[in-house]
């Protein structure tokens, strides 16, 4: 078995902490220890080993909803200590981390749904959210139950094309 020094020790601590920061706390545990083991950034078991040191440390903590959340103590460490994380495991990182934002945040960010009210009216609901905060909420009463699954279907896959539609149509 390997052996690792003090100083990779810590720097893979602080490789840990760098990615979870990048990512802006939205990985789960599954999420990130796939994450780590697909880019063979480290192997399973010092994966775990780390982690649950940085969890008892308080380094990083856990939300209501399962992802990791880098703390101020793990802020203030990984501000201290970046430039031990060599140019090119950030670069080799940095990519991948701004990939499974946006891959993590489009799914999160557009929402449509549709529903019957009580006089047999069928209404859609379109939302855009962008971090935490709705950029687009609209509600609009259609025909049928066909049309209002055909508009959440195309809001789903042109939300960008809508969104701007309706800005312009204020411009």
């Amino acid at each position: 078995m390997e052996t690792l020094n003090i100083s990779e020790l810590a720097q893979n601590k602080l490789i840990l902490l760098f990615i979870i920061k990048g990512a802006d706390n939205l990985f789960t545990e599954e999420e990130l220890t796939s994450f780590i083991l697909e880019r063979e950034i480290l192997n399973f078991f010092l994966f775990k080993q780390y982690i649950s040191e940085l969890l008892e440390s308080n380094f990083i903590i856990f939300d209501s909803k399962n992802n990791y959340h880098i703390t101020e103590d793990g802020k203030n460490a990984l501000e201290l200590f970046i430039e031990n994380i060599p140019v090119e495991i950030k670069d080799k990182i940095i990519p991948s981390i701004m990939l499974f934002k946006r891959n993590k945040t489009s799914e999160k960010s557009v929402l449509s749904s549709y529903y019957k009210d009580e006089f047999e009216r069928f209404f859609v609901n379109l939302t855009l959210k962008e971090s935490e905060n709705d950029i687009l909420n609209l509600t609009l009463e259609v025909p049928n139950e066909d049309y209002a699954k055909s508009i959440c279907e195309n809001f789903k896959n042109n939300p960008d094309d809508f969104y701007l539609n309706i800005i312009n149509y204020f411009d």
